[in-house]
């Protein structure tokens, strides 16, 4: 027919130099050279949720810092808008509080704008060097002030003298939202230089470490549980060692926090770390013995006479430990706390550990999965918070395992076991075993006589029973012997 498409040599091969000169032709220039950390959140990560919680968890609700969040609120009414005079407002006091010049914080930061710029991924954002000066400027000032008087206790009050606009905490630890943790230094510099006082330098760098450690503590839930949080890690000392390598941004600096690891010298290559449920992108070259497996929620571990419990001593958000000894095997789990201002913190880990350039285990992500695995309906949720776990504030516990089902859909594990995680898995495998069935029946029977106290006080009344029904049988026994 002559409408049937003839394949002739002639016309495959122009058919295959086309698409040869499409490719020689394609525009590779938008993609950048380097490291972009500051960037927008993961599409896989934000298109799971509406629009309107989109704006809840990954943009700012009064603070707009940095240039990826200056142009998207166009009302000048809002509390964005309101936010860009409490920024300059804040910025002058801290300039003025060393007796500095504007013009020369400005110049410094000019003169280290193409680091600065390089930390940014600008995706139809075209900024002068002069505005991003500008933006830098400001921002960073305003966050280092608003850090002291926060962990002074302080803002409050200076915001109501000032009528300033009331900035949440978690406003500092969106991914979108983020300043390079070298701008924070070059300000501090600048301080120090327009102040003539070295003593700053350490000052700052305690007042940063408190701001994180402020966040830390509002994720483990230590206002709920009485646990002993361990300050001891070196990464978290007020003297860091000048070798170590400086954090990307704040929100870096809370993600090493709430993994307890110490920072990375500079040069120095990731060491894996097992004890920890870092099972997601994780490379395991060279170890047979780790293979693909999921963990059960907490109705089977529980099943399988697993216990959970809250950990007395936290260092680390994402540490496990497994105990397996005796008949009662308990897995011990950092507290956490989930909230309307935690969930964005939580996210924006996520979404900054989801980033294409980082290239570290994804430790935080890798946590949530396995909350996740663990939690299927609302009863897992029960189990947990009963457990010192979970402690939330979202309403019901059906609305905590919709979230977490919810984030579930963005992830695709690599799920290869850590050290705890296959003792768990292998504890399960083995029903047969006589110590897992010790387990199992205590679990059962503490689930059945143990789980109340009036359950308890029956079980109580039915052993009395026994006794003396025992004792009764005895004695009449006794009675008719000659």
């Amino acid at each position: 027919m002559a409408s049937d498409r003839i394949d002739s040599p002639l016309t495959e091969q122009a058919i295959k130099f086309g698409k040869l000169k499409s490719l020689k032709e394609a525009n590779i220039d938008s993609l950048p050279s380097h490291k972009p950390y500051i960037r927008e959140v993961p599409h896989k990560l934000s298109s799971c949720y509406h629009k309107e919680d989109c704006k809840r968890y990954f943009q700012p609700t009064s603070v707009a810092i940095g240039p990826l969040n200056r142009q998207r609120e166009t009302n000048k009414h809002s509390r964005i808008h309101r936010g860009e005079e409490c920024k300059l407002k804040l910025a002058k006091m801290f300039i003025k509080e060393c007796n500095g010049k504007v013009e020369d914080f400005y110049e410094n930061v000019k003169k280290e704008i193409e680091t600065l710029k390089d930390c940014y991924y600008f995706k139809g954002q075209n900024w002068t060097d002069e505005e991003l000066a500008y933006i830098f400027l400001v921002d960073g000032c305003a966050l280092l002030l608003f850090i002291v008087l926060y962990v002074d206790n302080k803002w409050e009050g200076f915001r109501d003298t000032h009528g300033l606009v009331g900035i949440p905490e978690v406003d500092f630890f969106l991914l979108e939202n983020q300043l390079p943790y070298q701008l924070l230094k070059i300000l501090i510099d600048s301080f120090v230089e327009a102040s003539k006082d070295v003593d700053f330098k350490r000052l700052f760098k305690e007042y940063i470490t408190d701001f994180i450690n402020n966040s830390f503590l509002s994720l483990i839930a230590s206002q709920q549980h009485r646990i002993q949080v361990d300050h001891s890690q070196p990464h978290l000392s007020h003297g860091q060692h000048e070798e170590e390598e400086d954090p990307v941004h704040l929100l870096d600096l809370l993600r090493r926090r709430l993994m307890g690891v110490k920072s990375k010298k500079k040069g120095a290559k990731e060491q894996e770390r097992t004890n920890e449920s870092g099972w997601l992108h994780t490379e395991m070259k060279g170890d047979k013995s780790r293979h693909r497996f999921s963990i059960r929620n907490v109705k089977e571990l529980k099943d399988n006479g697993i216990r959970f419990k809250a950990r007395e001593k936290v260092d680390s958000l994402t540490k496990i430990e497994f105990n397996d000894r005796c008949c009662m095997p308990t897995l011990n789990l950092a507290p956490i706390f989930l909230h309307n201002t935690t969930m964005p913190l939580l996210l924006n880990l996520m979404a900054y550990e989801l980033c294409p350039y980082f290239k570290e285990d994804c430790k935080i992500t890798s946590h949530l999965s396995f909350l996740d695995s663990l939690i299927d309906t609302s009863e897992d949720v029960k189990e947990l918070r009963d457990a010192g776990v979970l402690h939330h504030g979202l309403g019901s516990d059906e609305a905590v395992a919709k979230l977490f089902n919810k984030i579930s859909s963005i992830l695709v594990p690599n799920l290869k076991m850590d050290s705890e995680l296959r003792r768990i898995h292998e504890y399960c495998s083995n029903k047969s075993h006589p110590r897992n069935l010790c387990a199992s029946f205590v679990a059962k029977l503490t689930d059945t006589y143990f789980s109340s106290p009036w359950s308890f006080l029956v079980f109580l009344g039915a052993l009395a029973g026994l006794i003396m029904t025992g004792i009764q049988t005895y004695t009449s026994f006794q009675g008719k012997l000659p």
